[in-house]
């Protein structure tokens, strides 16, 4: 799946131990924010962080052995075995993380519509955006029986370690979002790249089109019209379509029963998230832009019923 030399000389090292270390603060800040936890809570969130990174580490290793060798053995039968190994690998480290929050935190997962029913299966997922518990709901919704999941990634979430290992290990293109010189034509390369890469090993590219979590102030911040989400952003979605045009669409409405964050999810206070899938062949749609905003009327209704 991925060269990993290639990745970890395009930047991993260059900016020094200072740059990482800024970045995993920033990112753990990001999780531990509540502080109207009470003890219990904050002990439980902390022994389920643990857990789902001692799972990620367990199988990290199996990524990144499975990515180096067809990099040394470059001979297409050692590919696709390696490929098949790394989706077996991929698969457990979901199967765990869900085992977890499912069974011993008790999170019940109701979905309803149309979920994949093929593992092979090209397909490009949006949802809207609310925590980082999002991601492992969509791998533990979608993995067990369609493709598994990549999904676009900040550059600097490489830093950060356990997360960022992975994203490298399995190649999840990676963006600046256009904020250094040459930037956006990186990121056009970067997508267009993974969306290429369907063609030898099939899987799920995940696309959050609000482009940052919601929150009440960021709502607020870019004046979103909606109540419960922010604006979407289509032209990330209309690169992938003019790369992939005949591959299905799946839009996934995540509606929690209140505003929580990570760290909180992870205390046990999520008792249920309701999940609505949709899957819609791309060459059916004839204008994006407008599907998406009718999609987007329909999570803003859902989650309105859902919260009165």
């Amino acid at each position: 799946m991925l060269v990993v030399t290639a990745g970890l000389q395009s930047g991993f090292y260059k900016s020094g131990c200072w740059h990482l270390s800024r970045e995993f603060v920033n990112f753990s800040l990001k999780i531990i924010r509540p502080l109207t936890l009470n003890p219990l809570r904050h002990c439980i969130s902390a022994i389920s962080l643990t857990a789902i990174t001692v799972n990620l580490l367990f199988w990290i290793p199996f990524l990144i052995l499975f990515a180096l060798i067809p990099a040394l053995i470059p001979i297409a039968a050692v590919r696709r075995g390696c490929d098949f190994c790394t989706d077996l690998s991929y698969r457990g480290a979901v199967a765990g993380n869900s085992f977890w929050l499912q069974r011993i935190l008790g999170i019940r997962m109701q979905v309803t519509g149309d979920l994949p029913t093929s593992k092979w299966q090209k397909m490009l997922v949006i949802s809207n955006h609310r925590s980082w518990f999002d991601i492992l709901a969509l791998q533990a919704v979608i993995v067990p029986h369609g493709p598994i999941i990549k999904f676009l990634v900040k550059k600097e979430l490489i830093y950060v370690p356990v997360v960022g290992w992975v994203c490298l290990a399995l190649n999840f293109p990676r963006l600046t979002r256009g904020q250094k010189p040459g930037g956006k034509g990186k990121d056009f390369d970067s997508v267009t790249s993974a969306v290429m890469e369907m063609d030898n090993s099939p899987f799920a590219l995940l696309n959050f089109i609000e482009g940052t979590r919601f929150t009440p102030a960021k709502r607020e911040q870019l004046k979103s019209k909606y109540e419960y989400l922010l604006n979407p952003k289509t032209g990330g979605l209309r690169l992938m379509l003019d790369n992939m045009p005949h591959c299905d669409i799946v839009d996934v409405t995540l509606i929690y029963p209140a505003d929580m964050d990570f760290w909180e999810i992870l205390s046990g206070r999520l008792k249920q998230l309701d999940v609505h899938v949709t899957c819609n062949p791309a060459d059916e749609i004839s204008n994006i832009k407008h599907w998406v905003n009718s999609r987007w009327q329909e999570k803003e209704a859902r989650y309105q019923q859902a919260r009165t």
